[in-house]
């Protein structure tokens, strides 16, 4: 009998069963953009999109969620100098809000935003997976400080035990 529970068990899908994420921060994703081939802006603002073009996950038919889901958007606010957030940037920017599965990456319409975004030829590109990505809500004065101090070559250790 506790073989065929054990079965039963092992063959219903559990949250054991979801996507792991290793943990990421803000500090850890400008040395990955520092690292990088690509050129990037590091910007702090608003950031505003159609919500209604996120993708949905129909958990019924998971396997037809698109890998890559792009949309537009537009930031509203600051780009990083080396004297901190201090340069007005307003810009219209593509948007990759890419799934693993049915995991998908979220935003938040209007929210408070520090993101990386990609340089692509006259335009921006801003990457969010279901583990974050290059978009980090709402942060906060420390971590904008750890960045501005990244950015001038002073200590940028993002503090993780992976890392």
């Amino acid at each position: 009998m506790r073989a065929l529970l054990l079965a039963i068990v092992m063959a219903v899908p559990t949250a054991a069963s979801a996507l792991s994420c290793r943990p990421y921060n803000a500090i850890a994703a400008f040395n990955d953009a520092a690292d990088s081939d690509d050129a990037y802006v590091v910007a702090h603002g608003t950031l505003r999109f159609d919500e209604s073009k996120l993708p949905k996950v129909d958990w019924d038919h998971q396997e037809d969620v698109k890998p890559d889901n792009f949309l537009t958007g537009r930031i509203d606010g600051q780009a990083l100098t080396r004297a901190g957030f201090t340069a007005q940037f307003v810009r219209d920017i593509d948007i990759n809000v890419m799934c693993a599965g049915p995991w998908c990456a979220g935003l938040s319409n209007g929210s408070d935003y520090l993101v990386y975004l990609k340089k692509m030829g006259d335009g921006y590109l801003l990457e969010t997976n279901p583990c974050g990505g290059f978009a980090f809500p709402d942060p906060d004065d420390e971590t904008l400080s750890k960045v501005t101090a990244c950015l001038r070559g002073e200590r940028c250790d993002p503090e993780l035990p992976w890392r």
